[in-house]
């Protein structure tokens, strides 16, 4: 009798204990950077170069990785058929479509790097478990046939890739918001027929991704950051897309042009047997990533 008694009075304790364990977390606020773009935002960076050009504790940082700033990312690449119609293969992606550490091998292939790798590195330690990066990117994809209009054929992918990712997020226990919206692309426009049209697809473009993501950038424009392609001569009119940039940036505050030229971005280098113009070199691939941090970082919480 007594100790039924115990278990009585002492009930009311154990399901108020079973209630408090039971009391759901608050959701963890978190920012969200998205990249996208062609094959210098994919990344086609040789990581083979990394140790000569930029020293073996470089290379061993980037290899270990940063595991306080997480990506999930799928790369495609845009190739044609011998009818010459256009289609696309998927060549990269996050384990189990899912966020995993920033590290090398995030590029076209395991053997490959892109931006992120510079955006970690100036970040890791200032929003270590605060920032996210969301990449969907397809090398040799130009403006006007890919991504412009909602129903070309990269657009309506990208967009239901960013909003799955955000949702695997909240399913872990996340609150996130889109900060920031980067956007290295141009140079499969930089060509008669197509950069004429640049500034035009562009407005269109970017006006459809703030439309489609504003509820998951907090029901604001998220910010974009828009980087100038290189001055390699495969780039006819380089001048004429950069240029279209700018006086795209100059229309809103919200849009934002980095020079990449001034900055020094090079693609004469690498790899060092046969020189790949048309993608950035190690050094440069890097300082990449550390220019968009710099620019998006005044959009964090």
């Amino acid at each position: 009798m007594k100790n039924f008694i115990k278990l009585f009075l002492l009930s009311p304790i154990a399901f108020s204990a079973m209630g408090c364990n039971n009391t759901p977390k608050e959701p963890k606020p978190v920012d969200v950077v998205v990249i996208s773009g062609q094959s210098n935002a994919v990344g086609c960076t040789h990581i083979k170069c990394l140790k000569r050009s930029m020293g073996s504790a470089k290379e061993s940082e980037y290899m270990k990785g940063y595991p306080d700033i997480q990506i999930a990312y799928d790369c495609w690449t845009k190739d044609v058929r011998e009818d010459n119609s256009s289609y696309f293969y998927s060549q990269n992606k996050s384990k189990d479509n899912d966020f995993v550490k920033v590290m090398l091998g995030q590029g076209n292939s395991q053997a490959t790097f892109g931006p992120e790798i510079g955006i970690a590195e100036r970040m890791h330690e200032k929003y270590a478990g605060k920032l996210f990066l969301i990449k969907y990117a397809c090398g040799a994809s130009n403006l006007k046939d890919d991504w412009t209009k909602r129903n070309s054929p990269m657009y309506g992918r990208f967009i239901e890739y960013v909003k799955l990712q955000m949702g695997n997020l909240k399913e872990q226990g996340y609150e996130p918001t889109i900060k920031a919206f980067c956007w290295m692309q141009g140079e499969g426009d930089s060509y008669d027929g197509y950069y004429q049209e640049y500034y035009e697809n562009l407005k269109e473009f970017v006006g459809n991704v703030r439309t489609d993501l504003k509820e998951l950038a907090g029901n604001k424009d998220v910010p974009f950051i828009d980087a100038g392609i290189n001055n390699s001569p495969q780039w006819q009119y380089y001048r004429k897309v950069n240029e279209a940039k700018e006086q795209f940036a100059n229309d809103s505050e919200n849009n934002i042009y980095i020079d990449t030229i001034e900055a020094g971005l090079h693609t004469n280098q690498e790899p060092f047997d046969t020189v790949d113009t048309a993608h950035y070199d190690t050094e440069s691939q890097v300082l990449l990533g550390n220019l968009f941090a710099e620019q998006f970082e005044k959009f964090l919480g």
